[in-house]
C-alpha cells in the first residue's frame, strides 16, 4: 500500500500552523518560499558494511535520523549499486576518513559494441530489490511525517561506472551512436527503478550527476549525452519530490539551473555559484551552505556555526535547507553535526 503524502505540485501549505510544523511541512514551505518555524537541515552519510543488507542500511539510517533529527532522509545505498546491478564488481576502500566509496575492479562494458547489448534490468533482482526494501523499512518505522528520497545516478554517470574512465570518454568521442543506444536503455532502467522507489514509499528522487563539469564536456556535449536523458527521467517524475545533486568542480550550473527539480545541491563552498548567486539564477530551493571536509570534518563548532550563519545571510533565510555539498565524511565529529541544529534554533 502506497502511503499518502503531501504533494507540492497539488496543494498549498499556507494554512499550516507554524508552531506545530513537522519536517515534511518545513521542507515544502521552504520550496514554496513560505515562512517556517525554523530553517530546515538535511545531512546524509554512507554506512559501509551496514549498507550490504537491507536491514543493515535501514537500521543505520534510522539510527542516524533518530540521533540528529534532520528534516529529510536521503537513502544512500552502497556506492556503485546500480552499476553492480549490471554486473560491475567492487572492492571497499580502506581510508579512515573515506566517504564510503568503493573501487570498481571489473566493468561490464568491455568494448564499445557492448553498449548496444545493454538489456532491461528487473527491479526485483537481488541488488535493486535490496535498495527498495530499505525504503519500505524506513518508511514503516519512521512514519509519514518525514520526507524520504532515493539516491539514483543520472544515465551518463551510470555509463561512466559501467566502463573505465578513459574508455567511456573515448566512446563518446569515437562511437557516439553506440553509447547513445546504451544511454537509451540505461535511461529506461533508471526510470523504472525511480518509479519502483516511489511505489516502495519514497517521496522522490535524489538524482546525481558526477559529470556535468566543464572539466569533462562542453555544454553542447552535455546537452547531447547528458541533459537529453536527465530530462526524460525528471519529466516523468514530475509529481514526485525531485532533488538534483551536481557533483564536482567547475560545474555547468547555468545549463542545469532550469531542470524541473524542487531542490538543487552542489559543492557551493568549493565551486561557483555561491548561494547568493544561485538565488539570482534559479527558482528552486537549495541544500547547502556547509563545507563537508574543511569545516564539518576538520573544523570546530565555531566554524560550523559561522558557516550556517553565513549561508542564512546569503539567502536571507529563504530557499535554504542547511546541509553539506555532498555526503558526510564517515568520521565527521558528532559535535559538529549537533552544532548545525543548535545554530538553527537560536
Amino acid at each position: 500500500m502506497k502511503l499518502k503524502c503531501y504533494n507540492i505540485k497539488q496543494i498549498s501549505l499556507k494554512s499550516l500552523n507554524l508552531n506545530n510544523m513537522n519536517s515534511r511541512e518545513r521542507i515544502y514551505k521552504t520550496i514554496n518560499k513560505e515562512k517556517t518555524d525554523r530553517i530546515p537541515a538535511a545531512f546524509w552519510s554512507h554506512f559501509p558494511f551496514e549498507d550490504e543488507t537491507s536491514d543493515g542500511l535501514a537500521n543505520a539510517i534510522i539510527n542516524f535520523q533518530n540521533k540528529y533529527d534532520f528534516d529529510l532522509i536521503k537513502i544512500t545505498p552502497i556506492s556503485g549499486y546500480f552499476a553492480e546491478a549490471y554486473g560491475a564488481k567492487f572492492i571497499k576502500l580502506n581510508s579512515k576518513i573515506d566517504k564510503g566509496s568503493r573501487e570498481c575492479i571489473s566493468f561490464p562494458i568491455k568494448k564499445y559494441t557492448d553498449w548496444e547489448k545493454i538489456s532491461e534490468i528487473n527491479v526485483d533482482s537481488h541488488i535493486l530489490e535490496r535498495e527498495l526494501e530499505v525504503i519500505r523499512i524506513v518508511r514503516k518505522r519512521l512514519g509519514n511525517e518525514i520526507l524520504i528520497v532515493q539516491t539514483v545516478p543520472n544515465p551518463l554517470t551510470l555509463a561512466k561506472d559501467l566502463r573505465s574512465d578513459n574508455l567511456w570518454l573515448d566512446d563518446i568521442k569515437n562511437h557516439p551512436r553506440e553509447i547513445m543506444n546504451g544511454l537509451e536503455s540505461i535511461t529506461k532502467n533508471i526510470l523504472k527503478f525511480c518509479l519502483a522507489s516511489v511505489d516502495a514509499g519514497a517521496d522522490g528522487i535524489f538524482l546525481f550527476t558526477q559529470v556535468a563539469s566543464f572539466d569533462l564536456f562542453t555544454e553542447e556535449e552535455y546537452k547531447k549525452f547528458g541533459m537529453k536523458y536527465d530530462l526524460n527521467i525528471l519529466e516523468k517524475l514530475k509529481e514526485s519530490l525531485l532533488i538534483l545533486h551536481i557533483h564536482g568542480l567547475n560545474i555547468m550550473f547555468d545549463l542545469l539551473k532550469d531542470y524541473p527539480v524542487d531542490i538543487f545541491n552542489w559543492h557551493d563552498r568549493l565551486t561557483q555559484p555561491n548561494l547568493r548567486e544561485a538565488r539570482k539564477k534559479c527558482k528552486g530551493a537549495f541544500i547547502g551552505g556547509l563545507d563537508e571536509d574543511n569545516v564539518l570534518l576538520n573544523g570546530n563548532i565555531v566554524d560550523v556555526k559561522n558557516q550556517v550563519k553565513n549561508a542564512i545571510e546569503q539567502t536571507e533565510g529563504e530557499q535554504i535547507i542547511i546541509g553539506p555539498g555532498c555526503v558526510l565524511p564517515i568520521d565527521t565529529p558528532e559535535e559538529n553535526i549537533f552544532a548545525v541544529k543548535e545554530a538553527l534554533v537560536l
